[in-house]
């Protein structure tokens, strides 16, 4: 089988995660539909010269919390590893 690809955290490889996390709103259009709290479990590839691709949802526990978390994720600025490697983000929202 062919090897498993490499593992990274966003924190690490993404110079502006901390940035981009700091802005996460709790979704508008969850607050409305009266949800409190919810997550998402995104990964992506980051391609060897930092292009992120092959955004997707592993888990979600609503289908807006999936969609923002992938927004948010789409806007990371990340460094390539010389290799594709796979980010895993977990995404936690509540309603403050």
């Amino acid at each position: 089988p062919p090897p498993a690809p490499a593992t990274a955290a966003a924190s690490v490889v993404c110079s502006n995660y901390a940035t981009v996390m700091g802005d996460v709103a709790y979704p508008r259009e969850a607050q409305r539909q009266g949800i409190e709290r919810g997550d998402a479990t995104i990964q992506f590839t980051l391609s060897a010269n930092g292009e992120i691709r092959d955004i997707k949802a592993l888990r979600s526990s609503h289908q807006i919390f999936a969609r923002s978390s992938i927004r948010i994720v789409s806007e990371y600025k990340c460094q390539g590893q010389g290799r594709d490697v796979v980010v895993t983000v977990p995404f936690s929202y509540k309603l403050e």
